[in-house]
C-alpha cells in the first residue's frame, strides 16, 4: 500500500439526548502504525469508531486524509475512503461462504449481472494465503472458529485495500496462540503501510503491539503517549482519574478452615479426577489455558454438565447434583463465562433479571408479584452500585460491568452460599474490573465463597487466596497466598506441572 499522510480528526464531537459522547476529539492515525484508543466503557470509544466506520452521518468537527478535508457520512463512504473497522460482534453472514463474505459489495462480475464465482474464489484463496491462513473460501463462515472469522474479516479489508483497520476488542474471545497469529498479521500490514486503530481492554498488549496509545475519559482525550512511555501504572490513572495504588487491595487470610464444598475425584467430559476443597469464605482461582477442563468442571459441579464419577460435599455432606435446578436448591450459583448468552436475558429490564433465578421466593401462586420483585432490585441496586437511571431498562444496554453486577445480584437473591465467577471481568473496563474484584472480595469477607476461574493471570494472583492450576483436565497444583505467587510458578503448573 502506498505511504500517505494518513488520517486527522481535529475538535471531533458527538452529542446525544442528555449525554455528550464525543468532546472536542483530536486524533491522528499514521501509515504503518498501531494507535492504540483506552477508555473505559462509556469513555467515547464507540462513538469516535461510529463517526469513523460512517455509522454515525451527522457530528461535529473535521476529518482530513492525506491533508484533503472528508466527510464520512454512510458505511459505504467509509469503505470508499479505505476505512475499514471489524467490530467486537462479528459482521459476517453465516450462511455464506467465506468467498462470498469477503466479496461482500465487492464481486468481481462477468457481465452486468452474473457474479464471476471462479475469480471470487481465487482472489479469496490469494488474500487469505496473503494472511498466511489455511480456510477453505468455499466454507460456510457459521462453520469457522471466532478466530478464523475474524480472519475473514481482516480479508475483507484487504479486498478493499484498506488503508486503515480499525480493530474493536480482537482478542476478547480467542485463544492466545491465535491472538498472537493475529498480532504476525498486523506488523505486517504495517511492514505494507496500513494504519491500525485498536482497542482492547488488555492492558498488556500495548507493550507487544502499540506504537502509540490515546487514553479517553467522559468523552475527551486525557494523554497521548508513546507506547514505550505507557506503563500499566500511567495508564489507569489517565483512564480512572486516580493512582492505581488506590485501587488495589490489601492481601487478606481466610479466618476459618471450614470446608464449604469439597470435589473428590470428579471426571467427565474434559475432565480427570479432579479434587478440591474449598473453604467457607475463600476466594479460590483456577488458570489454565484454554480446553484446560476449568469450564468443564465448574459446569459439572453446577449440574449444567453430566459427571462420570466422583461426589461432591457441601458442609461434609454428600450432594447429589445432577442439575442446575440441583445446584440451586443446594446453594450453589454459577456466573457464565457468557454472561450475555447464558447469564442475561438481554431484552428484559433488569429488575426482571434479578428475580429470574428466585420466582418462588417473589410469587403469589402463579403470579409474580411485581412490586416485591421491584423492591428486590431496588436494594440490590443501592448493594452493589448497578449504575443505572431506572430498573426498566433493558439488561442489554447496560456496560459490561454492569450486568455482572446484575448477574451477581441474581444469584445473591437465591441466598447462595457459594458462587462460581467464570471469567469474570472479560470485555470489562479496568475501573469495572476493580469494582467487580472488591465486590468478590466483600461477598468472601461477608462469608461467601468464592471460585474464580480466568485466564487473566494478574487478575487471579489479585484476587485470589489461593489458584489451582489445571491443564488437559487434571488439576496439575496449588499455589497458596496468591499475592505472592510468581506467574511464571502458576504459568509452569498450567503447561502440566507435576499432578497433585
Amino acid at each position: 500500500m502506498s505511504q500517505t499522510n494518513g488520517i486527522v480528526t481535529r475538535k471531533l464531537g458527538k452529542s446525544f439526548p442528555g449525554v455528550r459522547a464525543l468532546d472536542d476529539f483530536d486524533f491522528d492515525i499514521r501509515p504503518g502504525e498501531v494507535h492504540c484508543l483506552l477508555g473505559e466503557n462509556g469513555a467515547g470509544k464507540s462513538t469516535f469508531i461510529n463517526i469513523l466506520s460512517g455509522s454515525f452521518s451527522e457530528y461535529e468537527g473535521e476529518i482530513e486524509i492525506d491533508s484533503a478535508p472528508v466527510t464520512i457520512t454512510s458505511p459505504a463512504r467509509a469503505k470508499a475512503l479505505r476505512i475499514a473497522t471489524i467490530h467486537q460482534e462479528q459482521c459476517l453472514v453465516p450462511a455464506m461462504t467465506v468467498e462470498e463474505n469477503i466479496h461482500l459489495g465487492t464481486e468481481p462480475r462477468r457481465g452486468r449481472f452474473m457474479v464471476d464465482h471462479p475469480k471470487a474464489c481465487e482472489s479469496a484463496r490469494a488474500v487469505l494465503g496473503r494472511l498466511g491462513v489455511a480456510i477453505d473460501p468455499g466454507a460456510r463462515v457459521r462453520s469457522l472458529s471466532t478466530a478464523e472469522a475474524q480472519m475473514v474479516e481482516i480479508a475483507k479489508a484487504l479486498v478493499l485495500d484498506a488503508r486503515i483497520l480499525i480493530l474493536d476488542e480482537p482478542t476478547a474471545s480467542i485463544s492466545e496462540r491465535e491472538a498472537q497469529e493475529l498480532f504476525r498479521i498486523i506488523r505486517e500490514l504495517k511492514a505494507r503501510g496500513t494504519g491500525f486503530v485498536y482497542i482492547s481492554h488488555r492492558l498488556q498488549e500495548i507493550a507487544e503491539i502499540a506504537d502509540r496509545v490515546t487514553v479517553m475519559r467522559d468523552g475527551k482525550k486525557v494523554g497521548e503517549l508513546a507506547a514505550s512511555d505507557a506503563s500499566t501504572e500511567r495508564i489507569v490513572e489517565l483512564m480512572v482519574g486516580r493512582s492505581i495504588g488506590d485501587m488495589l487491595a490489601s492481601p487478606r487470610s481466610v479466618a476459618t478452615s471450614d470446608i464449604a464444598l469439597s470435589v473428590n475425584d470428579l471426571s467427565g467430559s474434559g475432565v480427570k479426577d479432579a479434587s478440591f476443597a474449598l473453604k467457607r469464605g475463600e476466594i479460590l482461582g483456577f488458570a489454565g489455558l484454554v480446553g484446560a477442563g476449568r469450564t468443564e468442571l465448574m459446569k459439572m459441579i453446577f449440574g449444567a454438565l453430566p459427571r462420570q464419577s466422583g461426589e461432591i460435599l457441601l458442609d461434609g455432606k454428600p450432594a447429589h447434583i445432577s442439575s442446575p435446578r440441583d445446584a440451586v436448591q443446594f446453594g450453589i450459583g454459577y456466573l457464565s463465562e457468557d454472561r450475555k448468552g447464558e447469564g442475561l436475558v438481554l431484552k428484559q429490564p433488569i429488575d426482571w433479571n434479578i428475580s429470574l433465578a428466585s420466582l418462588p421466593k417473589l410469587s403469589s401462586g402463579p403470579v409474580v408479584d411485581r412490586r416485591r420483585e421491584r423492591a428486590v432490585a431496588k436494594i440490590y441496586r443501592e448493594r452493589l452500585s448497578i449504575a443505572t437511571p431506572s430498573l426498566d431498562k433493558q439488561a442489554g444496554q447496560l456496560s459490561g460491568g454492569n450486568q455482572q453486577k446484575v448477574v451477581v445480584a441474581k444469584w445473591l437473591e437465591t441466598g447462595c452460599r457459594i458462587l462460581i465467577f467464570d471469567e469474570p471481568t472479560r470485555g470489562i473496563d479496568v475501573y469495572a474490573r476493580t469494582e467487580i474484584h472488591a465486590l468478590i472480595r466483600d461477598l468472601a469477607e461477608k462469608g461467601t465463597s468464592i471460585i474464580v476461574v480466568s485466564s487473566d493471570l494478574p487478575e487471579l494472583i489479585q484476587v485470589s487466596d489461593r489458584i489451582l492450576a489445571m491443564s488437559e483436565g487434571r488439576i496439575t497444583g496449588e499455589v497458596a497466598v496468591a499475592r505472592t505467587a510468581r506467574q511464571a510458578e502458576v504459568m509452569e503448573l498450567m503447561l502440566g506441572g507435576a499432578h497433585v
